[in-house]
C-alpha cells in the first residue's frame, strides 16, 4: 500500500499559489512548540512579521489577573512566573514557565477576564500579538487560523477551564484531524449524548466558507437519509463553530483500507451505492460534499451501515469557485474541475466517489506524487491505472463504475450520482435474474412515450420492488436510427 506521509495531503487544504517559502532551519526556537506543530514555515514566518517585541524587567507583571484579555504573548528569552489567586490574597497556584513558551492565548478567541497573573522572573524578551492583529493575520493566512484549533481543542479537555459549549456539556474527545476536532458531549436537557465537531478555524477564516456556513448548516440540518450522518444543531464558541450531530460507534472506510482488510466484492458494491445513494439525495437537496474520501465514510458496528460524514464544508450545487483564494478540498481525491476552479455539481462528488471506489478494491491510490502541482496535474492528465495489476478478481461491473466515474470530462461521467447507483444496484441484480429460471416481461415502447413509460414503471417498481422473489429492473437499451415520427391513431372516417 502506499504511503501518505511523502506529502501531507489527507485533509482539507487551502491551495495557495506561488506562496514564498521560508527555510525550515531559519525559524525561531518558538516555532518549535507543539501547539505550533502542523502550521508551515509560511505561516510561522507570517506570524513573526506580525508580532510585536517587548521586554520586561525582573518582576514587572504582564498580565494581571482579572484584567481584560486582547493580546497573546510568546516568551521568546528568560522565564517567567505564572500565579493564580482567585478571591484569596495568598497564591493558590504557581508555576514557572521557561522559553520558549506561550501565555495569554485564549484572549485571541474569548477576550475574557485573565485568570491568571504573569509576572518576568528574570530579564524577559516576548513577542506580543492583539487579538485584532491575528484576526486580521489569519484571514490572510488560514494555517495561522489552524493553530487556534489546537488551542481550543486543548483547553475544552483541560479540568476547571472550558466545560461546555453552548448549552452542550463536553465530556471528552472522540476524535482529531487537520480538518475538525470531534468531542462527545451531552444535551443537560436530554440526556442525549452527541459528538461535537469543532471546524478548524482556517475554515472560518476561508471568506467563501464564513460566508455561506450558516444558511447551509440549515440545509444539512434537514438531511434526512439512512446513509448520511444526521446533523442536530449548530453552535458558535471560542472562535469558530461547532457542528452536533449523532454519535456513531464503528469504524471509518480509511481503518479499514488502512489495516489491509480486503472486503468482498459484494460488499464493496454495497458500500459504494449506498454512498451513491446518499449523495444523489444531498445533490437534490442542493449540497455538494466537496470531500468525498475514505476517512469520511463511517461504517457502523450493528450493521455496517454507510454513514456520509462531514457534509459541515459542503456548499451549494450553485457555488461556483472561480476567483477564490485557494481550493478546499483533499488533493488525492479532487475532481479535474475543482482544480481548475471551475463551477461544480453532483459530478465532481462522483469523480471523488470513483477516486475512493479504486482505493477500496486495490488497497492503494491511483495517483501520488512528491509535490503538490505534480499530484494535481495527474488528475488533470493521466488516465487511471488497470486495477487488474492489484486486483485480478475484480468484477467487470467495478471496473466500468470507476472507468466511467473517474473520467476526465465531466461530460462523460455518468449524469449524476441517482444513475451511479442505478448502475451498481442493477450490476448486483442482472446477475441474479440472468443465472434463474425467471419469468421475465420486456416492454417496448415508442421514444415519444417514454416519460409515461417511465412513471408507469416507477409505479410497478414501488409497488412490487419489495416482494420477494420479483425483481423490477428499470433498464433502457441505448436508442440506434432516426427516430421516426409518433404513431398515428385510426384515421377519422370521412363525412
Amino acid at each position: 500500500m502506499k504511503s501518505r506521509q511523502t506529502i501531507a495531503y489527507d485533509r482539507l487544504v487551502e491551495i495557495a499559489p506561488d506562496a514564498p517559502a521560508t527555510t525550515p532551519a531559519n525559524l525561531p526556537e518558538w516555532a518549535r512548540l507543539e501547539i505550533l506543530q502542523g502550521m508551515s514555515a509560511d505561516a510561522i514566518e507570517e506570524l513573526r512579521q506580525a508580532m510585536e517585541v517587548v521586554e520586561f524587567a525582573p518582576g514587572d507583571a504582564i498580565l494581571h489577573e482579572g484584567d481584560d484579555g486582547d493580546d497573546m504573548y510568546i516568551l521568546d528569552k528568560g522565564t517567567v512566573r505564572v500565579q493564580v489567586r482567585g478571591t484569596s490574597k495568598a497564591a493558590t497556584f504557581e508555576r514557572v514557565l521557561e522559553s520558549p513558551a506561550l501565555f495569554g492565548e485564549m484572549a485571541l478567541i474569548t477576550h475574557a477576564p485573565r485568570t491568571a497573573s504573569v509576572l518576568a522572573e528574570e530579564p524577559a524578551r516576548c513577542l506580543r500579538m492583539s487579538s485584532e492583529t491575528f484576526q486580521a493575520v489569519a484571514a490572510r493566512t488560514p494555517g495561522v487560523a489552524a493553530f487556534l484549533t489546537r488551542i481550543v481543542g486543548e483547553r475544552l479537555l483541560e479540568a476547571k477551564t472550558i466545560h461546555h459549549v453552548g448549552k452542550y456539556k463536553v465530556i471528552g474527545r472522540l476524535g482529531a484531524g487537520a480538518v475538525a476536532t470531534v468531542f462527545e458531549a451531552v444535551h443537560p436537557g436530554l440526556e442525549r449524548t452527541v459528538a461535537l465537531k469543532m471546524l478548524s478555524h482556517a475554515l472560518v477564516h476561508h471568506p467563501s466558507f464564513a460566508n455561506q456556513f450558516q444558511d447551509e448548516a440549515k440545509i444539512v440540518a434537514q438531511l434526512d437519509h439512512d446513509h448520511i450522518v444526521r446533523v442536530f444543531d449548530t453552535e458558535k464558541a471560542y472562535g469558530t463553530h461547532f457542528i452536533v450531530m449523532e454519535k456513531l460507534s464503528g469504524c471509518t472506510l480509511d481503518d479499514i483500507i488502512q489495516g489491509g482488510t480486503r472486503l468482498a466484492w459484494g460488499a464493496v458494491q454495497r458500500i459504494l451505492r449506498e454512498i451513491a445513494g446518499a449523495l444523489d439525495y444531498s445533490h437534490k437537496k442542493g449540497l455538494l460534499h466537496r470531500d468525498i474520501k475514505p476517512s469520511n465514510v463511517f461504517l457502523t458496528n450493528d450493521d455496517r451501515r454507510v454513514k456520509l460524514l462531514d457534509f459541515g464544508i459542503a456548499m451549494s450545487v450553485t457555488a461556483s469557485a472561480p476567483g477564490s483564494s485557494g481550493l478546499m478540498g483533499t488533493p488525492y481525491y479532487m475532481s479535474p474541475e475543482q482544480i481548475r476552479g471551475e463551477t461544480l455539481d453532483g459530478r465532481s462528488d462522483l469523480y471523488s466517489l470513483g477516486i475512493l471506489a479504486y482505493e477500496l478494491i486495490t488497497r492503494d491510490l491511483p495517483f501520488d506524487a512528491d509535490d503538490l502541482d505534480a499530484l494535481l496535474d495527474k488528475h488533470l492528465t493521466e488516465p487511471m491505472p488497470d486495477m487488474r495489476t492489484k486486483a485480478a478478481d475484480v468484477p467487470d461491473y467495478l471496473i466500468q463504475f470507476v472507468t466511467k466515474a473517474t473520467a476526465k470530462n465531466p461530460e462523460n461521467r455518468f449524469a449524476n450520482c441517482g444513475e451511479a447507483e442505478a448502475f451498481l444496484r442493477l450490476s448486483a441484480e442482472l446477475p441474479i435474474v440472468q443465472s434463474m429460471g425467471l419469468a421475465t416481461v420486456a416492454l417496448s415502447y415508442h421514444p415519444t412515450r417514454r416519460n409515461l413509460v417511465m412513471a408507469a414503471l416507477q409505479e410497478l417498481q414501488e409497488a412490487l420492488g419489495g416482494l420477494p422473489g420479483i425483481s423490477v429492473l428499470c433498464r433502457e437499451l441505448p436508442h440506434t436510427g432516426t427516430e421516426p415520427s409518433e404513431p398515428r391513431g385510426p384515421s377519422k372516417p370521412k363525412a
